[in-house]
C-alpha cells in the first residue's frame, strides 16, 4: 500500500509539472498605435549631411527646435507646441500614406516639417523620418530624430 501511494503521487507530480500554461503573446502594435501613444520631441536635426540642431546642445540655423512638442491623434490631428513655442494650429494634420512607409504632415506651421516623410524607424522610443527641405532657398535631405517626451 505504502509503495502504491508513492506511485500515485509520482504519477499526480509529473502529470502537474508536464502542464504548461498557456503563453500568451503580445500583438505587435501598429505604426499608427506607436505614433499615437506619445508626445514626440525633437532629439535631433540633420540637414544635408549636417547636423543643425541637436537637444540640449546645438542649434545651428535657431529655429527654436527645443520648443516643439508634437502629438499625433487617431483622428488624424496633431496638436502640440511649434518652434516658437505657440499651439499648433488646428489645422494641423497628419497621415500614412497607403504602405504605412512614409508620413504626410501638413498646417503645423513649423518649418521643414510639413510634407511627406519616409518613415526610417518607428518604436516605442524612437521615431526617426527623412525628407526633403527647403531652407533659405537651398533644398536637400533632412532627417528628424523624435524621442518621447
Amino acid at each position: 500500500m505504502k509503495n502504491l501511494s508513492i506511485i500515485l503521487a509520482m504519477v499526480i507530480l509529473g502529470f502537474v509539472s508536464s502542464c504548461k500554461k498557456d503563453e500568451t503573446t503580445t500583438p505587435a502594435k501598429t505604426k499608427t498605435e506607436l505614433i499615437t501613444a506619445k508626445v514626440w520631441i525633437i532629439n535631433e536635426v540633420i540637414a544635408l549631411g549636417t547636423p543643425v540642431y541637436t537637444k540640449g546642445g546645438t542649434d545651428v540655423l535657431n529655429l527654436g527646435f527645443a520648443k516643439v512638442s508634437l502629438s499625433f491623434k487617431s483622428d488624424g490631428s496633431v496638436s502640440g507646441f511649434d518652434n516658437n513655442g505657440k499651439t499648433l494650429p488646428i489645422s494641423a494634420k497628419w497621415s500614412l500614406s497607403t504602405d504605412e512607409t512614409k508620413i504626410i504632415i501638413s498646417g503645423s506651421g513649423i518649418t521643414g516639417l510639413d510634407g511627406e516623410a519616409l518613415i526610417i524607424q518607428l518604436t516605442d522610443t524612437n521615431f526617426e523620418v527623412k525628407g526633403k527641405v527647403t531652407y533659405q532657398g537651398i533644398t536637400g535631405d533632412a532627417n528628424l530624430k523624435m524621442i518621447p517626451q
